[in-house]
């Protein structure tokens, strides 16, 4: 009897296993927004408090109107901080990759 419980549940578990949906939507290809943005971010001048290369994160949203919204960055440099919001903030994308209410994390290189 333990057997028979037994192989009912692994049979459940392996059931629902294989029976899982997948995901119907494969992520979005955004080559055109991100290199609208790139053209965006590509305007700076070199920082002078910069002593190596810097990373950023930056998350943003689209908002109704197709316009960039900058929602932080992780940026130890205030100067790289206020760069990166006032060249992204309320700038249109004329792509429309990206929905309005969604969001967007990608990594910047700044170099010195």
């Amino acid at each position: 009897m333990k057997k028979l419980i037994l192989s009912v549940v692994v049979t459940l578990f392996l059931t629902t296993a294989f029976a899982a949906e997948k995901p119907a939507k494969d992520p979005v290809a955004l080559n055109d927004t991100y290199k609208e943005i790139t053209k965006l971010l590509n305007n700076y001048s070199s920082f002078s408090g910069l002593e190596q290369d810097v990373i950023v994160k930056v998350r943003i949203t689209i908002n109704e109107n197709n316009e960039i919204v900058v929602l932080s960055t992780n940026a130890a440099n205030e100067d790289l901080n206020y760069y990166i919001k006032n060249t992204l903030n309320y700038q249109k994308l004329s792509s429309a990759e990206l929905p309005a209410g969604r969001g967007l994390s990608f990594l910047v290189k700044f170099t010195k």
